[in-house]
C-alpha cells in the first residue's frame, strides 16, 4: 500500500471512455517525450481535464535514463481509461553526496512560444530515492498529491484523461541523476503520420468491448 497514491474503482468509467472517444477528432495534440500525446478537454478553469495517450513509440530516446520523473505544480487525480499505468513513485530525501539532483522547469503553458521547451534552473540540491512501483489498471482512478516526485514507465497503449487540480504558479521539477544530463520532454519534432497511427489505435481502443479495456464485466 502506498501513503502518497490513492487508487479506486471508477464508477464513471464508461461515460468518460464514450465522452474522449467523441471527443477526439475536435482535439489539439502536443507531444511529451516521457511517451504520450496531450490535448485538453477542459482549460483555464478549475480543474483543468486533459486526456493523455500513451506509446511506448513516443517516448524519447534517453528520457527513460534521465529526464523522466518529475513532479507537478498541482494535485493530480487520472482516470485510466485504456490499458494499464505504471505508477513509480519516488520517496525522496536530501542528502550532501545523493544521487539525484533537481532542476526548476518553465511549465509547458509558458513556454508555448518556444516550442514548450523553456528555460530550466539547476538547484543543486541532492538527493536519495526509494522507488515503489504499481500497476493501474483501466477502470480505475488514483490521485497523487503535488511536489511529490513520480515516473509512468510506458508499458504498452493506455488512455487516461487527469484533472489538474489547485494549480500553482511555482515550477515543477525534474529529478535526474547528478552525472546524466536530463532529455528535455519538449523543443522536438514528432511525425505527423506516427501521431495519427497512435490516435486511431487508441479510438479503436476506446471504442472496444470491456474485455479489451481490462475491465471486469
Amino acid at each position: 500500500m502506498s501513503a502518497l497514491t490513492n487508487v479506486s474503482t471508477n464508477h464513471a468509467h464508461h461515460a468518460l471512455r464514450a465522452a474522449v472517444l467523441s471527443a477526439l477528432p475536435t482535439l489539439s495534440w502536443r507531444h511529451h517525450g516521457i511517451g504520450v500525446l496531450q490535448a485538453y478537454l477542459v482549460e483555464h478553469v478549475e480543474p483543468e481535464v486533459r486526456v493523455h495517450i500513451w506509446h511506448p513509440a513516443l517516448l524519447k530516446t534517453g528520457m527513460d535514463a534521465s529526464g523522466d520523473v518529475h513532479d507537478h505544480r498541482f494535485s493530480m487525480y487520472s482516470h485510466v481509461l485504456v490499458g494499464t499505468v505504471a505508477h513509480e513513485e519516488w520517496l525522496t530525501t536530501p542528502k550532501a553526496d545523493g544521487p539525484y539532483t533537481t532542476m526548476l522547469l518553465t511549465h509547458a503553458r509558458a513556454a508555448a512560444d518556444s516550442a514548450y521547451h523553456g528555460p530550466t534552473m539547476p538547484t543543486g540540491e541532492r538527493f536519495d530515492a526509494t522507488v515503489n512501483l504499481m500497476f493501474i489498471e483501466a477502470g480505475s482512478i488514483y490521485s497523487y498529491p503535488a511536489r511529490c516526485f513520480h515516473r509512468s514507465p510506458v508499458i504498452g497503449l493506455a488512455v487516461t484523461v487527469v484533472e489538474k487540480h489547485h494549480q500553482r504558479s511555482e515550477a515543477a521539477r525534474l529529478l535526474h541523476p547528478v552525472h546524466i544530463p536530463p532529455v528535455m520532454a519538449f523543443g522536438h519534432e514528432i511525425g505527423h503520420s506516427l501521431v495519427a497511427e497512435i490516435i486511431a489505435e487508441a479510438r479503436a481502443a476506446l471504442g472496444g468491448n470491456k474485455q479489451n479495456q481490462g475491465v471486469k464485466p
